[in-house]
């Protein structure tokens, strides 16, 4: 039909704005393979978001910053490389995604190599996106000193509006280039920074289905999904909207042991992700369930524990999972038995082939950031200690009854709850178990760690401790008029 492309543009347009969070200009940063796209992302950013390799193609999915400058706001976007008539099928995608990524900014920055200098490929590449019809700012990257600049009169022969000549490493007339940016980009409503409700990460091993998932929730293909793992490198952030409450939903590579990580890229990769834990607040652990919670799973959850995060397990592929025989019950059950210090996550069943289960993990998430970040009375931590000391005798400690005078929280996100009591060492572990349980239960709390430490309380004249004696004062002895 002749209206499909403009109405897809359209769409697109409004998916990237409701990700940006904010009804501001959307800018693209576009190019050739390596020609310094996610250098020059990060520096605009201001922080290192995209990762940067010398190998082509590392960036396949678009990323997003918030930039101001000089009180001009907008979204900046990096996309993947401009290779067209290559034979691989992923990178063919990616192109895709970066044309449709033009095709919805307001401005777009068009990338050269200086040190690669002019070639046919960038005229073609400079050809098919001036056809998309954006304002658009050609820059020529790695012109480290201005000597450089005399190399690279060929450039202007593309007839581009300007040219600005750039260093993104250094940076180098990185504000003559956003000077450049907001002259072409069009007034529009102020931005008002606003903080996300819950920052939600998406972790697991290669090929477990994350970037799947992600696609499902956002309602279109944010992420490229492949078969090959380690199709995803850079953290991706996706903002949503769910029940009224806005979440920045954390796409990751594959994290695997590190004796099998693979070549410089990769673990750029994987220590990304690992960083990508402790930004995120909620950590949706995606395991594949046709194979069961596997070591490196295991390794994975202990590391989100350690860290203080609430988790969500996602068994994904439970289609597959099913046609084996195996049943939710029984997957608990032996999950569990193996990884007890899993049982405060909360488990969602899902397939991202299919979509069944995958609208629960989101609002298991919020769930789990809720009791995360909660915050309790005194009274009402008293009021469930004093049942639980109905229900269960306080043990012995080296021939001490312990004796538990009271409880406050003391911090929270995770919960933690401190118990002043006689002692404070040497406490049996089957009784911190059993308060945690009753904690958790009492206080509804689900998906997060609840930390509990004991501190001895000072005692209290009516404890039997001796009171303090003052010291004698000494009458001053009559002298003699």
């Amino acid at each position: 039909m002749k209206g499909e492309p403009k109405r897809r543009t359209t769409e697109f347009r409004d998916e990237l704005r409701r990700l940006a969070g904010a009804d501001i200009p959307l800018v693209a940063i576009v190019g050739r393979a390596n020609a310094g796209k996610s250098t020059l992302f990060n520096r605009l950013a201001g922080e290192r978001r995209a990762i940067v390799n010398a190998a082509a193609g590392t960036t396949r999915d678009l990323n997003f910053a918030h930039i101001n400058h000089e009180g001009r706001d907008f979204t900046l976007m990096d996309s993947g490389g401009l290779e067209f008539g290559g034979s691989d099928g992923l990178t063919g995608r990616a192109v895709a995604l970066a044309l449709d990524a033009i095709a919805a900014a307001d401005a777009v920055i068009f990338l050269l190599d200086g040190k690669l200098g002019f070639n046919s490929a960038d005229a073609e590449a400079f050809r098919i996106v001036r056809r998309v019809g954006r304002p658009m700012i050609a820059a020529v990257n790695k012109m480290d000193v201005p000597s450089h600049e005399n190399a690279s009169a060929d450039f202007h022969s593309l007839g581009a509006d300007g040219l600005v000549f750039i260093s993104a490493a250094h940076g180098r007339g990185i504000g003559e280039l956003l000077d450049e940016v907001t002259r072409r980009l069009t007034e529009g409503p102020a931005y008002a920074e606003t903080s996300s409700d819950l920052k939600v990460a998406l972790v697991g091993r290669p090929n477990v289905g994350k970037s799947s998932i992600l696609n499902r929730l956002a309602g279109f293909e944010r992420a490229l999904v492949d078969d090959s793992p380690g199709t995803t490198r850079d953290p991706v952030d996706v903002k949503l909207e769910v029940a009224g409450r806005r979440v920045v939903l954390i796409d990751t590579a594959g994290i695997r042991r590190r004796t099998r990580v693979e070549g410089e890229l990769e673990e750029s990769s994987v220590g990304r992700s690992l960083g990508t834990i402790k930004r995120g607040e909620v950590v949706c652990l995606v395991c594949d369930a046709s194979e069961g919670i596997t070591d490196q799973d295991a390794r994975l959850a202990r590391l989100v524990e350690t860290s203080g995060r609430a988790m969500v397990l996602v068994c994904n592929k439970w289609d597959e999972a099913a046609h084996k025989g195996l049943k939710t019950a029984t997957f608990v059950r032996d999950t569990n038995e193996f990884f007890p210090f899993l049982d405060f996550a909360t488990m969602v069943f899902t397939s991202a082939l299919t979509g069944d289960g995958v609208n629960e993990i989101l609002p298991a998430a919020i769930e789990a950031g809720d009791s995360w970040r909660a915050k309790f009375q005194t009274a009402i931590l008293n009021r469930i200690l004093a049942e639980a000391l109905a229900a269960m005798d306080a043990p012995m400690v080296d021939r001490r009854r312990l004796r538990l005078m009271y409880v406050t929280q003391v911090g929270s996100a995770p919960p933690r709850l401190a118990f002043f009591c006689n002692m404070e060492h040497d406490i049996p572990a089957h009784y911190q178990r059993f308060l945690e349980s009753r904690f958790r239960s009492a206080l509804k709390l689900v998906g997060t760690p609840l930390i509990i430490e004991f501190r001895k309380a000072r005692p209290s004249r009516a404890e039997g401790s001796s009171p303090r004696r003052r010291a004698p004062v000494k009458k001053k002895a009559d002298t003699p008029r």
